[in-house]
């Protein structure tokens, strides 16, 4: 069992509440797992209820828990992680015994002592091969068309799909390619166990991205909670205080007015008094009707009135106004609002940004760098890539998105299936953005290019990540190398640019490198439609540069002429190409003429061709082939029924060589011209061309 395997099952057979191996592995109704020992625990701590440690809302009353399943699976897979060599077989014979011997003779059972001492005492079964149990060689299924004994299903066609022996691979899969069985299955196994990694790898973020987001809504309600209490406690305190003081500004205004207009009255009443005597004084005057009277009281009354007229001037007639509060009218509308305020999600809207969109005439590739755009921008964005369906190319660098943007980005990535390129360098994600991206990469299989340098993601934790994505083969090596700036080439970009368009493209003697046919395969094979030819010759081309165009190629339907002479394109670079070959429907013309193909660069081509049915135009001149890359382009002439023409000439291929391309030449009734000039070809070979041409019309 490898490390990560041991990871693997150490995750699943591991309590996570005890941080143990499972003693007693419970499953709850929501299918979570505990030990039995944790849940009694967790119910004494929690008032006789068990509630579900991971909040998912499952509660069982305690005197419940006994009725819990046992988690067979795990308890199963436990036993076999604690005791892997446990598994005994018993006795062939009795069936009762645990087998300690294994016959490697002619028996070919399992025996315990006993019956093997029975068996094993007399004749010529003293003299059988006597192992270990444990030492019991693999079974090894035998080919079921020969019954010869050494005709095991050794082979792994990958062709077919299916187990075959030598016999059949020599003859029923002769040419298919093939593995031998032990190497398949290794390879299916790290396959199966990388695939396993990712799911798990994909269920523990989500899961713990649930846990997350419920202690978010908790934290939210708390936060919300605690902002309602403090405002609303705020207000009552305003408005208590504000009745408070107003009340008292009321009762003094009251006190005050009383008081100005209660001495008023009392000065009224002062003079109303005097008025009544005055008045007396004159009734009594007038009834003595004696005339001296009269006139002796004529002075002190006209003095009394003189003296009231300017008193009674002096106090005025009181005037007030009116007192109001007309502010109370405003606690109306407030009351309203108060009323109004209700939790709600928070609203955004960027107008710019979605007219930039809407703007946007190639709806294949939207630039949105340095835009000074945030995570909620990348909603908007999100939503663009789930319904634009020619997007190949999104430029988000140099922003300020981080890993909440980063979070709504991979949820858009999880279902889409045109990007290609992802550009995010110069922006604020972090480790939790990575790993937002990298779950949704673990399905997502069209994004071909992500750039992320410049971020804050530190390289040990980008290699973390990278570990659990080996599932997705290309996206992989780019996260481990994140803050790696990559290769650019802006004049080669400009050139691109201004011919994204074109049909016809000459890029020929311009210097370019292995990294700028990344750049040729990603911004310019893998977005131009229209394009059918492509000079790329007397460049410095290697295998890595023709890699790249080889990835393009697969998709690419609309070249039909690459010309890569004079570069220096090897075996490697051959099979890369050959590999694009097999599944290109639309290149007809490719010119590989002076680089450094050899014999297994001419193997890998001859296999492409056997199933390629566009390709006509080959040339392979000036490289390294010889008889034996010959024999493999031969083999693929018998099968190949398009190529028309193919170019061999200044190689080294000798008669034998030549005397394998004449055999082919036969049967073949389509290839009108083979140039073998400046080889190695003797006059016997030219005299088998000969007797064939009679033959090949």
């Amino acid at each position: 069992m490898t490390s990560n395997l041991t990871a693997l099952v150490e995750n699943v057979i591991t309590c996570p509440i005890c941080l143990k191996h499972f003693d007693q592995p419970r499953m709850l109704p929501c299918s979570h797992t505990f030990c039995f020992q944790c849940i009694q625990q967790m119910v004494t701590d929690n008032h006789g209820v068990l509630e579900c440690p991971k909040r998912d809302g499952t509660k069982i009353e305690g005197n419940n828990i006994g009725d819990l399943p046992l988690n067979e699976t795990v308890r199963g897979l436990l036993q076999l992680f604690e005791n892997p060599n446990s598994s005994v077989p018993l006795c062939d014979r009795c069936g009762t015994n645990e087998a300690e011997h294994w016959c490697d003779s002619d028996c070919k059972h399992c025996f315990c002592t006993k019956c093997w001492d029975t068996i094993h005492e007399v004749g010529q079964y003293q003299h059988h091969k006597k192992l270990s149990v444990k030492d019991k060689p693999l079974e090894v299924p035998r080919c079921g068309e020969h019954n010869d004994e050494d005709q095991t299903l050794k082979y792994w066609c990958e062709l077919c799909s299916k187990e075959m022996c030598g016999n059949c691979q020599q003859f029923k899969h002769k040419d298919h390619k093939f593995v031998l069985v032990t190497e398949y299955v290794k390879s299916l196994g790290e396959k199966t166990e990388n695939g396993l990694q990712g799911v798990q790898s994909c269920v523990n973020y989500r899961s713990d991205r649930v846990d997350k987001m419920l202690s978010e809504i908790e934290e939210e309600s708390k936060d919300n909670q605690s902002k309602v209490t403090t405002a609303i406690t705020s207000i009552r305190q305003v408005i208590d205080e504000q009745e408070r003081i107003l009340l008292e500004s009321v009762r003094k205004t009251e006190k005050d007015e009383r008081k100005i207009v209660e001495d008023y009255k009392r000065s009224l009443q002062g003079e109303q008094q005097n008025l009544i005597e005055q008045i007396l004084k004159f009734v009594v005057v007038c009834h003595d009707k004696n005339p001296k009277k009269i006139l002796d009281a004529k002075k002190p009354f006209e003095d009394y009135i003189k003296a009231t007229d300017t008193k009674l001037l002096e106090l005025k007639p009181l005037t007030r106004t009116k007192k109001e509060l007309p502010g109370l009218d405003a606690l109306k509308n407030m009351e309203t609002e108060i009323r109004k305020i209700k939790l709600e999600a928070l609203k955004y809207d960027n107008e710019k940004l979605r007219q930039l969109i809407t703007n946007t005439t190639d709806k294949s590739t939207l630039n949105l760098s340095s835009s000074e755009l945030k995570d909620w921008d990348m909603e908007i964005v999100a939503k663009e890539l789930e319904i634009n369906r020619s997007l190949t190319k999104l430029r988000l660098f140099t922003n300020q998105i981080s890993d909440t943007g980063a979070q709504h980005l991979a949820d858009a990535l999880r279902t889409n299936t045109t990007l290609t390129d992802l550009e995010l360098h110069g922006n604020l994600i972090g480790t939790g953005g990575l790993e937002h991206l990298a779950d949704a990469l673990r399905t997502n299989k069209t994004l071909n290019i992500l750039t992320m340098h410049g971020n804050r993601i530190k390289d040990q934790e980008a290699g973390f990540i990278a570990d659990k994505l080996k599932t997705n083969e290309k996206i992989e090596p780019q996260i481990r190398k994140i803050n790696e700036i990559p290769y650019t080439n802006p004049q080669l970009t400009q050139l691109i640019t201004s011919n994204i368009n074109s049909a016809s493209i000459d890029f020929r003697s311009k210097n370019l490198n292995d990294q700028d046919m990344k750049i040729v395969a990603n911004e310019l094979l893998q977005v131009n439609k229209t394009l059918t030819r492509l000079d790329l010759y007397t460049n410095q081309i290697g295998d890595s540069g023709a890699q790249y165009l080889s990835e393009a190629l697969k998709t690419n339907k609309s070249l039909t002429l690459l010309q890569l002479q004079t570069n220096q394109i090897g075996d490697s670079g051959a099979q890369y190409l050959a590999d694009a070959l097999k599944v290109n429907k639309t290149l007809t013309q490719l010119i590989l003429y002076t680089n450094k193909i050899g014999d297994s660069g001419a193997q890998y081509l001859g296999e492409a061709l056997k199933t390629n049915q566009a390709l006509t135009f080959l040339r392979l001149d000036q490289n390294q082939i010889g008889d034996t890359g010959a024999k493999h382009l031969a083999d693929a002439l018998t099968l190949n029924k398009t190529l028309t023409v193919l170019d061999l000439e200044k190689n080294t291929i000798t008669d034998n060589g030549a005397q394998q391309l004449a055999e082919a030449l036969k049967t073949n009734k389509t290839l009108t011209q083979l140039y073998l000039g400046a080889n190695q070809i003797a006059d016997n070979g030219a005299q088998l061309f000969a007797e064939v041409f009679k033959l090949n019309k």
